[in-house]
């Protein structure tokens, strides 16, 4: 009878789980280019309630819309690169020199990018002052590790 007892209660169990998990799988999942763009909104409303200032406002927000330009820029030139080294990939007799030629375009356009994202990032920092910096850091990590993120999944 005790045995009897323990089977029907781990089948119970189990269903349980099985509703409980199948309600789970139902839900869509956000697309990662959506948490960036919701990202970059939640910096901007950040810096628009961190910083008293308008003028130093309107600053700050037009070089958050640089950096997440840059940062789509960014994300579409990845989706080129790879298609183009996809499509070098497949042709046996594609030359070194053509891999390399792309090599070379890779990484100049990786220190630009990498310039431009540094250059927004000092620029922002030099219109904030230290408390506006620390109040909007938090929404800049998130928004920086959401364009990651995306950049990462494409």
């Amino acid at each position: 009878m005790n045995n009897l007892h323990c089977r029907t209660h781990n089948i119970a169990l189990l269903v349980v789980a099985a509703v409980v998990f199948a309600g789970c799988g139902g839900k869509e999942a956000v697309a990662p280019a959506d948490v960036e763009t919701q990202a970059f909104e939640d910096l901007r409303t950040e810096v628009r309630e961190a910083i008293d200032d308008f003028t130093r406002e309107a600053e700050a927000l037009a070089v958050v819309d640089a950096l997440s330009k840059d940062l789509v820029s960014l994300r579409e030139s990845v989706s080129e690169r790879n298609r183009q080294a996809r499509k070098l990939n497949a042709n046996y007799d594609t030359p070194r020199a053509d891999f390399e030629a792309l090599f070379d375009q890779i990484y100049t356009e990786i220190r630009a990018n990498r310039q431009r994202v540094t250059q927004n990032h000092q620029t922002l920092m030099a219109i904030t002052t230290p408390e506006e910096w620390a109040q909007i850091s938090k929404s800049r990590t998130k928004a920086m590790q959401a364009a990651i993120s995306t950049i990462q999944t494409d």
